[in-house]
């Protein structure tokens, strides 16, 4: 099996929310007794991303600028997910474990249930459940055209906009994710600084993959920039292959790419929800206690933190850190 690091993802066939590889997210902006808008700006995109035997695990969270009635998240994933909501700060505490106590200042990019049977849009509802803050629906699709009809007439309100991409996933076999905030949330005020403030509850998505990779080529459907937070825990492929070549052309300049960063940090449990951390000079928290991230990843290991401000022109590739098992499933 090789060694597990970054490169950009161009597949020959196609969440976040299919039988084949692949995923991506994005948020919507427009509720149901409004025209489409795509002016939602997703301020923040988080994930932390393992893999566990043929499976990926995804855990995702956003910040977005709008209002909870207007928020609507579309995730494409290789196969069927089991998506719960996950308790816990984890992205808080990642953010605490890989603190440096004098921060490189980030690069700013230019701007710029059981199967059910398909209805009348081609649309098959796996499962729909409310969990948590959300309303959430696991979708497959035969047309990225009945994909966006089903998502409007049940109040997933996406921009047009989202249709090419809606088509590439469904070229590929995947799965949907939707989730939106549940009607008695939406007045919540708690719940909305949360989606605001990027701390609420994020979404965990278990599924069988062949790539441990992030859907990053669906949020090119929120204009401007957004700031790119991922954390993979395991052995990564070598940061090398972001510059693989296609056509003559380093992928990262292709895209207009700014150099991503990654920053290495290792993990050692100490009993009772603590790790000993060690990583670049000047790390705030090299001992701290995580209890989320000591339940999610009890062994510790490897971390790695990819960090960037890329607008919406730099995200149409999803991101490929691994092999899960081998490439088998």
């Amino acid at each position: 099996m090789k060694k597990p690091a970054l490169y950009l993802s161009l597949f020959a066939a196609a969440a976040t929310l299919c039988a084949q590889p692949g995923r991506s997210c994005g948020a919507f902006a427009g509720p149901s007794n409004r025209p489409e808008q795509s002016s939602i700006r997703l301020d923040r995109q988080s994930a932390l991303l393992w893999q566990q035997g043929a499976q990926e695990h995804m855990l995702l969270s956003v910040q977005y600028s709008g209002g909870t009635e207007e928020f609507a998240w579309v995730i494409p994933v290789e196969s069927r997910p089991e998506v719960t909501v996950e308790k816990g700060a984890p992205f808080t505490e990642l953010r605490r474990l890989t603190e440096i106590a004098k921060p490189v200042a980030l690069r700013s990019a230019p701007t710029g249930g059981g199967k059910g049977m398909p209805n009348e849009d081609g649309v098959t509802v796996l499962e729909q459940k409310e969990d948590g803050p959300y309303n959430i629906a696991v979708l497959s699709a035969t047309s990225g055209g009945g994909l966006y009809d089903w998502l409007k007439k049940n109040h997933f309100i996406v921009s047009k906009d989202a249709r090419g991409q809606l088509d590439y996933y469904i070229g590929h076999h995947y799965v949907f994710v939707a989730a939106r905030i549940r009607n008695g949330a939406k007045q919540n005020q708690t719940v909305s600084q949360r989606l605001r403030g990027g701390t609420i509850a994020p979404m965990h998505l278990t599924f069988k993959a062949r790539q441990l990779s992030y859907p990053l080529k669906m949020t090119a459907v929120n204009p401007g920039l957004s700031e790119m937070e991922i954390y993979v825990a395991g052995e990564t492929w070598p940061e090398a292959k972001v510059l693989k070549q296609v056509n003559g052309t380093p992928r990262s300049l292709r895209n207009n790419r700014p150099p991503v960063r990654p920053q290495v940090f290792s993990l050692k449990p100490k009993g009772g929800g603590n790790f000993a951390v060690s990583g670049p000079p000047g790390l705030a928290n090299p001992l701290g206690n995580f209890p989320t991230l000591a339940r999610l990843l009890p062994e510790g290991g490897k971390l790695t933190k990819y960090n960037a401000v890329l607008d919406d022109s730099q995200r149409q590739d999803d991101l490929v850190f691994a092999q899960v098992n081998g490439g088998k499933q």
